[in-house]
C-alpha cells in the first residue's frame, strides 16, 4: 500500500482553507457549459491526486469542485440545462462518495498536522480547528494560546452569512448566538450542525398565520427551552436546506423569518440573520462539524419538468376544459364485456358492495321516514300554535323559530331524496350487469338462498318506499295549508305597511322574560309601546364606539347567563342578523383568529388611520372573546351590528342580507385594520409576476387576515394559433363555485374542475400575433391560502321570467370533511419555486348553512369545536350538537378549510 505523500501544502490544517476558497473572481459570469467542463476536469484530476495518496492536493481540489458546483446551482442556466449537467459530473450518489472521501481526508490531515506539530516540539501549534472544536464542546482552550479574534457578522444591515462566516461565528465563543433550523424534523434528526444552541423548527409548523407563540406550544417539550433562548441572544440564524439569496414568498424560511420579525414581541432587538446556502452549503464545507455528512434528502422528481419554468401550459391540448367539470363517470362500474373471467371476477369483487348499497338504501329510508314524522310533528305544533294565537305580520320568536326548523327539515327531505336517486342509480348498474351476464349465459348467480334473500329484502324496501310516499303527500299538504296562511300575512302586512299602522313587536327571547317560570305559561305578555329606533340615537354604550379609545367602550352584550362549555355561546337575532350570526361563528371557530384576538398584544396590529379606524376589529374581537367565556347562554352583537351598520347601510337595518357579501366585505375590513406589518421587498423589479402582483395589490403591507384568508388566482391566456401565453394575478379570500344546473348531486371535486379549468375564449388580442386570435383562458391557484373558504353559487336569475327572479340551487354537494388536496389546482410555475404547496392538505372546520328560498330564509353554522373535538350547531341564540354525518347538507353554502396544524385551545382565556 502506498504511503500518503509527506504534507507540503501548508503549516496547519486551516492553511488549506485559503488554496480552495480562491476562484476565479470572474467565475459567476462565465457560460456554465464552461464551467461544468472546467469541473469535469478538476474532478478527474482530484480522483488522479486520491489514488497517488496526495492527501492535500486531493482534499483541496474536491472543496474546490464543491465551491464550483455551488456556483453551477446559482447560474441562472441551471434548471434549464440540469440534466445535461447531471450526465456530466454525476448524481447525488456520486457526490456522496466525494463526501467520504473529504470526510476520510479530513481526519488524516488533522491527525498528521498534529503529529508534525508534536514532532517540531510542542502543542502550541495545534491546528486552530482542533483547538476552536474543542473550546466549542465546552474545554478549556490551550494555556498561553489566546482566544481567537473574529467580529460577529452579523453587525450592520448584514441578512445573511455564508458557510465559512457562521463556522467561524460556531467557534467563537464570545458570539451570542441561537441557529434555528426549519428543515423537516426526519432530516434534522439524520443530520444537523454540531453546537449546542441549535433548535429544529419543523417546516410542517411554518404555514402563514403562525406567531411565535404558537410554534413554542406547538414545538416538543425538550425544544421549547433552546426555542427560548431566542429572547436573551444577540443573534439568531435561521437556515434550510439550500436557500440562497432572498427567500421565497410562503417557503418555510420566509415565514420563520417574518414571523419572528412581525409576530414576536420578545426579540425586537436582537439581529435575524439567514445561512446562505442552507445546511447543504455547510455540510459541503465542513462535514466534520456536523452528524452523518453523507446524508442527503430524498430526491423527489418533478413531475412538472424544470426546464420550461417560465410556461404554464407547453402543451395546449394538456388543457382541461369546463364541459368536462360535470361529465366525470359516476357510479357506474367499468365493465370488461370481453372477458368471461373478468366477469366472474367483476360481479364477486360487486357482490358485497351490491348488499351494502342494499343496507344503505334501507338506512336512508329509514332516516328520512324519520325526518318526515319531524316536519308532521312540527308543522302540526306551528298549527296549534296558530289557532292559539291568530298568525300575525310581527310572527313572535316561538313561531318564527318552528319555521324555521321546518325549513331545516324539508332541506334535510331532500338530501334524503338525492341519496336515494343515487343509490337507485347504483342498484340499476349492478343489476343491468347480472342481466346483462346471464343473456350472454354466464352462470355466476349466486346461491338460491341468497337470491331469495335478497328479493325478501328488496320487497321490504319497496314496502318502506310506499310508507314514505304516504309520509311525504301529508307533509305537502301541511305545507300548502302553511303557505296560504303566510301569503294571507304577508298581504295583511302590506297593507299595514301602506296605511302606516305599526307592527306589533316581537317577544323577548324566552330566557329574558322574568316572568319566565313553570307559570310563566299562563301569564298575559304586556305589549310595549313601540319606537322607531332607526330615526333616534342609540344608547349611551354606542356613543363610545366614536371615541379614540376603544379599550374603554362599555359593550351592552345583552348576555343570557349560564354555564355553557366554551365556545358553545349562541347569538341573538336583532331582526333578521342570521345572516351575520352564521358568519361570526364560523369565525369564532377558526381557532388561530380566536387566539389572536385573544392575545391583548393584537391591539398593537390596529390600524387607526384607514375609514373604519381598527373599529371593525375590535368590535370582532370583542364578540368572538365573549363567546369563549362560557359564562353565556347567548349574547346579542349590538355594538357590532352598530359599527358595520356605519359603513354599509344594509348590514344595520333589519332586512335579511346575503351571508356570502357579508364575510367578503368583513375580511376586508378587518385586513384593513390590521394592515399595519410592511412587507419584506428586496428589488420589485426582481420579483416573480406573482409575488410583484401580490405586493402591488395590498401597497407593501402585510396584515394577519391577509396572511391567514387570502390566497392568489393566476390567469393564463393561451393562444390558440402561435401558443403564445399571457398571465394576470389577482388575490382572493374565498372561492365562488359554480354548481351544475340540472342536477340534484354533485362532489366538490367536480365545482373545483368547473372553476379552475379552461374556456374558450373569442376575439382575445395576442401580443405575439398582432391580431385578436382565439385562445383558451385557464385559471390556476398560485398562492394557497391556510385558510381556504368556498362559496356555492346558489342564486341565480331565472331566465325563464320575464322579469329577475332569483332561484336557488338544491344541490347537495358532497365535500370531504379532512384531506382535502388541492394540488391538481396549483399553477405548475408555483410549484416550480415552492414545491411545499403540494403538502397543504385542508380539514373542514366551518359550514355556513342556508334554508328556504330568496322570499324565505334562514341561516345556520355547523363548527367543530376545537376544546370538544365535536361538531355543533349554532341557530342563532340555540347551540346543539350534531352528529359529523350531518355536516354534509344542500344547505351547505359557505365552507371554511384550515391547513393549520391544530391544537386544543387549552390557552385561550
Amino acid at each position: 500500500m502506498n504511503h500518503p505523500k509527506q504534507l507540503y501544502l501548508g503549516e496547519r490544517f486551516d492553511d488549506l482553507e485559503k488554496l480552495y476558497m480562491k476562484l476565479p473572481p470572474d467565475i459567476k459570469d462565465r457560460e456554465i457549459d464552461i464551467i461544468c467542463r472546467s469541473a469535469r476536469k478538476l474532478m478527474e484530476q482530484c480522483d488522479e491526486n486520491y489514488i497517488k495518496r496526495d492527501e492535500e492536493l486531493a482534499y483541496v481540489g474536491y472543496m474546490k469542485l464543491i465551491n464550483l458546483v455551488q456556483v453551477i446551482r446559482k447560474n441562472k442556466d441551471y434548471a434549464r440545462k440540469k440534466e445535461a449537467i447531471t450526465r456530466l459530473l454525476g448524481t447525488q450518489s456520486d457526490f456522496n462518495r466525494i463526501f467520504e472521501k473529504l470526510s476520510k481526508l479530513k481526519n488524516s490531515l488533522e491527525a498528521r498536522y498534529e503529529e508534525r506539530a508534536r514532532q517540531r516540539g510542542g502543542s502550541a501549534t495545534l491546528s486552530r480547528a482542533v483547538e476552536l472544536e474543542r473550546a466549542s464542546n465546552g474545554r478549556q482552550p490551550v494555556v498561553g494560546k489566546e482566544a481567537p479574534i473574529v467580529v460577529p457578522i452579523a453587525s450592520g444591515q448584514k441578512q445573511s452569512v455564508t458557510a465559512t462566516e457562521l463556522h467561524a461565528m460556531i467557534n467563537d465563543s464570545r458570539v451570542s448566538m441561537l441557529i434555528m433550523d426549519c428543515r423537516p424534523a426526519k432530516d434534522y434528526e439524520a443530520s444537523h450542525l454540531r453546537y449546542a444552541y441549535l433548535v429544529n423548527v419543523p417546516e410542517h409548523l411554518l404555514v402563514a398565520g403562525m406567531t411565535a407563540g404558537k410554534i413554542n406550544h406547538a414545538l416538543p417539550p425538550e425544544s421549547r427551552t433552546l426555542w427560548s433562548n431566542r429572547m436573551v441572544k444577540e443573534q439568531v440564524v435561521l437556515m434550510d436546506w439550500n436557500t440562497s439569496g432572498v427567500p421565497v414568498k410562503d417557503t418555510p424560511l420566509y415565514i420563520l423569518n417574518y414571523t419572528l420579525c412581525h409576530y414576536d414581541q420578545d426579540i425586537e432587538d436582537t439581529k435575524i440573520i439567514r445561512l446562505d446556502g442552507g445546511y447543504e452549503s455547510f455540510v459541503l464545507h465542513y462535514p466534520a462539524s456536523c452528524t452523518n455528512p453523507s446524508y442527503r434528502p430524498p430526491t423527489v422528481l418533478d413531475a412538472m419538468g424544470d426546464n420550461i419554468d417560465d410556461i404554464e401550459y407547453p402543451n395546449i391540448s394538456d388543457i382541461p376544459m369546463k364541459e368536462e367539470s360535470f361529465t366525470k363517470p359516476g357510479f357506474k362500474p367499468t365493465i370488461d364485456r370481453n372477458s368471461k373471467v373478468a366477469a366472474v371476477t367483476l360481479y364477486e369483487a360487486r357482490k358485497k358492495p351490491l348488499e351494502d348499497i342494499l343496507v344503505e338504501h334501507e338506512q336512508i329510508l329509514d332516516k328520512s321516514k324519520q325526518n318526515a314524522l319531524e316536519i308532521i310533528n312540527t308543522e302540526t305544533e306551528l298549527k296549534n300554535l296558530e289557532q292559539q294565537q291568530p298568525l300575525e305580520p310581527g310572527l313572535d320568536e316561538t313561531q318564527e323559530s318552528l319555521l324555521y326548523e321546518v325549513m331545516q327539515l324539508k332541506d334535510r327531505q331532500r338530501d334524503y331524496e338525492a341519496e336515494k336517486a343515487r343509490i337507485l342509480e347504483e342498484e340499476q348498474s349492478y343489476k343491468q350487469l347480472e342481466q346483462e351476464q346471464k343473456e350472454r349465459g354466464e352462470q355466476i348467480s349466486s346461491e338460491q338462498a341468497e337470491q331469495l334473500e335478497r328479493e325478501a329484502y328488496e320487497r321490504r324496501l319497496r314496502d318502506k318506499e310506499r310508507e314514505q310516499r304516504e309520509l311525504e303527500e301529508k307533509c305537502q299538504r301541511l305545507a300548502r295549508e302553511r303557505e296560504t296562511k303566510l301569503a294571507l300575512a304577508r298581504e295583511q302586512k302590506r297593507h299595514l305597511k301602506e296605511n302606516n299602522v305599526p307592527e306589533p313587536v316581537k317577544r323577548a327571547y324566552p330566557e329574558d322574560d322574568q316572568r319566565s317560570g313553570p307559570y310563566a305559561s299562563n301569564a298575559t305578555p304586556a305589549r310595549m309601546p313601540l319606537f322607531d329606533r332607526s330615526a333616534k340615537p342609540l344608547a349611551d354604550h354606542n356613543h363610545n364606539v366614536r371615541t379614540r379609545d376603544l379599550d374603554v367602550v362599555q359593550r351592552d352584550f345583552a348576555p343570557v347567563y349560564g354555564s355553557v362549555g366554551r365556545g358553545l355561546t349562541g347569538l341573538k337575532n336583532l331582526g333578521n342578523t342570521c345572516y351575520m350570526n352564521s358568519i361570526l361563528q364560523c369565525l369564532s371557530n377558526t381557532h388561530f383568529l380566536n387566539e389572536f384576538f385573544h392575545d391583548p398584544s393584537f391591539k398593537m396590529h390596529l390600524n387607526r388611520n384607514n375609514k373604519t379606524q381598527g373599529k371593525i376589529g375590535e368590535e370582532v374581537a370583542a364578540v368572538i372573546k365573549a363567546l369563549w367565556t362560557g359564562q353565556y347562554k347567548c349574547i346579542a352583537s349590538k355594538n357590532l351590528r352598530y359599527v358595520v351598520g356605519q359603513y354599509e347601510r344594509q348590514f344595520g337595518g333589519i332586512e335579511q342580507q346575503d351571508s356570502h357579501e357579508f364575510l367578503t366585505i368583513l375580511m376586508d375590513w378587518l385586513h384593513s385594520d390590521l394592515q399595519t406589518k410592511q412587507m419584506q421587498v428586496s428589488a420589485l423589479d426582481q420579483l416573480p409576476p406573482s409575488e410583484k402582483a401580490w405586493i402591488e395589490h395590498f401597497k407593501g403591507k402585510d396584515s394577519y387576515i391577509s396572511e391567514l384568508f387570502y390566497g392568489q388566482i393566476k390567469s393564463t391566456v393561451k393562444c390558440t394559433r402561435c401558443h403564445k401565453e399571457s398571465a394576470t394575478y389577482e388575490s382572493f379570500s374565498n372561492l365562488s363555485l359554480e354548481l351544475p344546473q340540472d342536477s340534484n348531486i354533485c362532489y366538490l371535486e367536480n365545482c373545483l374542475d368547473m372553476y379552475f379549468n379552461g374556456e374558450e375564449v373569442r376575439g382575445w388580442h395576442c401580443p405575439k400575433c398582432k391580431s385578436n386570435q382565439d385562445a383558451i383562458k385557464k385559471l390556476d391557484i398560485s398562492r394557497l391560502p391556510s385558510i381556504l373558504v368556498v362559496h356555492f353559487k346558489r342564486f341565480y336569475a331565472d331566465p325563464d321570467t320575464m322579469a329577475t327572479v332569483y332561484r336557488k340551487k338544491q344541490t347537495l354537494v358532497k365535500f370531504p370533511l379532512s384531506e382535502l388536496n388541492m394540488t391538481r389546482y396549483l399553477a405548475r410555475t408555483e410549484v416550480n419555486r415552492n414545491k411545499r404547496l403540494t403538502t397543504f392538505r385542508y380539514h373542514l372546520y366551518g359550514v355556513s348553512n342556508h334554508y328556504g328560498s330568496m322570499e324565505s330564509g334562514h341561516y345556520t353554522a355547523f363548527c367543530l369545536n376545537n376544546i370538544h373535538q365535536k361538531w355543533f350547531k349554532f341557530d342563532d341564540y340555540n347551540v346543539s350538537s350534531i352528529d359529523a354525518s350531518d355536516v354534509q347538507a344542500s344547505a351547505a353554502y359557505i365552507l371554511f378549510y384550515s391547513c393549520l396544524p391544530d391544537r386544543p385551545q387549552s390557552d385561550v382565556r
